[in-house]
Formats: structure tokens, C-alpha cells, sequence
């Protein structure tokens, strides 16, 4: 029952670490995807239903595979960054909305794009909070959209505390039936 607030403890555990140095930037994102991880689950916790679970593995998927796109940022292709900041265009809800509009024409792959969707989403909650934000409106706009990391922490907290009396719920549950 306490493993949401241990994954509280470890998301604040991670962005300590990321605020205590410059990192170079493949150990700064190691410290970091485990923050995408464990935000990820701990609002699916939270929020996703009971029935709706079968997206749970697709979309703690997506909250970490989204930042496959820095390869080519770093690598090979610097221009797929929007302008004003270091994060790739695909940091956007149209990547997001690519992957709802995948799963609406394929509905054979309606479950996985649907998480992945939703992982994407997630990941950018996270990134909203930390560096320059997120081109969120791109291309349409490149204005950044950034939310202090307060208030990052204030919903993650909520979260864990939802998971918790939702797990403690069902725990209880299942004792008494």
C-alpha cells in the first residue's frame, strides 16, 4: 500500500539529484526516465480505471519511449528541435494526437496507440515542469508551455495519495470479500 508514496519519494529523490548538478546529458537522462517511469504509473494509479488497465503497459511505454526523438536532436539532426528550446517538435500534442488518430483508423492497434497516446501525455506533464517546457502547441505555435516544479510535485503528490487510498481500498476489499 506504500509503494505510491515511495515512488513519491523517489520522483523527488530524482529531481533533487538533477538539481544538484550539470549533468552531461546521457547520465542526466538516466536520472530522469525513472521520473518518467514512476510519474507515469503513479497517475495511472491514480486515474485509469479498473477496466481501462489493458493501456497501462503501452502507456508506462510511451512515457518513456518519447525521448527516443533526442537521437536524431543530438545525433544528426538538430533542426527537429523547435525553436527556443532543446526539446524536439515531437514533444507536442501532435504526436499525441498522430497516435489517437492511429487508433481510431486502426482499430486492431486501437489499445497500444491508445496507451502510447497516453504515455506521451504523461511524459509531457513531467517535461512541462523541468528545463524550457514543452513546445506543446507546435506547429502551430513555438511558444513554450512550462508549470513550476512545484506544481509538478503538488499533482504528483495528489496522485500517490489517490493510488494509496485506491490500493488500500481494494486491499480491503478483497480481505473482506
Amino acid at each position: 500500500m506504500l509503494l505510491p508514496l515511495a515512488g513519491l519519494l523517489l520522483v523527488v529523490a530524482l529531481d533533487a539529484a538533477l538539481a544538484y548538478r550539470h549533468w552531461p546529458m546521457v547520465l542526466a537522462g538516466l536520472i530522469d526516465e525513472p521520473g518518467h517511469l514512476v510519474t507515469a504509473a503513479l497517475l495511472l494509479a491514480a486515474l485509469l480505471p479498473w477496466r481501462g488497465r489493458a493501456i497501462a503497459p503501452w502507456a508506462l511505454a510511451g512515457s518513456v519511449l518519447l525521448d527516443v526523438d533526442h537521437v536524431p536532436l543530438y545525433w544528426f539532426w538538430p533542426g527537429i528541435a523547435a525553436e527556443g528550446g532543446g526539446r524536439p517538435v515531437t514533444h507536442s500534442l501532435i504526436t499525441a494526437a498522430v497516435l489517437l488518430a492511429g487508433a481510431a483508423a486502426l482499430t486492431r492497434w486501437r489499445i497500444p496507440l491508445v496507451g502510447l497516446a497516453v504515455g506521451v501525455l504523461l511524459h509531457q506533464l513531467r517535461d512541462l515542469a523541468s528545463g524550457p517546457g514543452v513546445p506543446l502547441l507546435f506547429p502551430w505555435t513555438e511558444a513554450w508551455v512550462r508549470v513550476s516544479e512545484r506544481s509538478y510535485l503538488a499533482v504528483v503528490a495528489v496522485a500517490a495519495v489517490i493510488a494509496t487510498v485506491r490500493i488500500a481500498r481494494a486491499v480491503s476489499a478483497a480481505r473482506s470479500g
